[in-house]
């Protein structure tokens, strides 16, 4: 499957007007500046720059803009994106500057952003790629996209080869992080420590995660994860990047 390429031709909005956004970002230089760019593009309208991200929501139900371009660099940015799903669920939330690696783009996706842009972007691919997501449309690396097959069928299959119970939700980028962890035989107070989360927070996904692979203890997840020799991504172990034991 070949990787959309962004061009000019698709810069014009999917219902002709202009396209409201609002940028959110605790870094004054790159919202300002981004601000200041945006503003020469024909097709799109800054509403506003939101400098506190604890305001963000209300900013976005205030001003009713179409796009919330979210800084990514910030850890509380998917904690965010849920908030604004619940209050202004019309609000498109696009991931601004994210490393275009399939366990990123699919975490940002399951935490509600309806697109990303990615690091190497220009200014110029900016406009085009808001335009797309406004129609739908995500241009993404041929990579992203053959990783996300795989993961939609490595979820789908239970340890044994069966299919898992369709009415049981997949589980998320952090609860597969969390299940290879368990594979690798960390406790939770040493996920807790290396993902930088709190011992509850540990528990809870742990929790669901048992619960949507339909078993009941931590040694059944994982017999699942070596059963299935997957790493990080849902890559094969021998092909997953390294991770440094804690």
């Amino acid at each position: 499957m070949a990787a959309k390429t962004v061009s000019q031709e698709s810069v014009s909005p999917p219902n002709g007007t202009r396209i409201g956004v609002l940028i959110a970002s605790e870094i004054r230089l790159l919202g300002e500046g981004l601000a200041c760019a945006l503003a020469h593009e024909p097709y799109l309208h800054v509403c506003g720059y939101c400098a506190e991200l604890a305001n963000a929501v209300a900013q976005a139900a205030h001003l009713k803009p179409d796009v919330v371009l979210l800084n990514t660099t910030l850890q509380t940015g998917r904690e965010l994106i849920a908030r604004m799903r619940a209050t202004v669920p019309e609000v498109r939330v696009v991931a601004l500057a994210i490393a275009e690696e399939p366990e990123n783009v699919i975490g940002w996706a399951e935490a509600g952003a309806a697109g990303y842009v990615p690091t190497t972007a220009a200014l110029r691919h900016l406009a085009p790629l808001l335009a797309d997501i406004m129609r739908g449309e995500q241009p993404c690396s041929a990579r992203v996209v053959a990783s996300l097959l795989e993961r939609l069928h490595t979820v789908a299959r239970g340890r044994d080869g069966h299919t898992l119970d369709a009415t049981r939700p997949l589980p998320t980028a952090r609860e597969l992080q969390i299940l290879e962890m368990i594979g690798d035989g960390l406790s939770n107070k040493e996920i807790a420590r290396h993902l930088n989360i709190g011992l509850a927070t540990t528990k809870s996904h742990v929790h669901n995660l048992l619960g949507k692979l339909g078993v009941q203890r931590r040694s059944q997840a994982a017999s699942w994860i070596h059963g299935r020799n997957v790493g990080p991504g849902l890559l094969p172990r021998s092909q997953a990047s390294t991770r440094p034991r804690v």
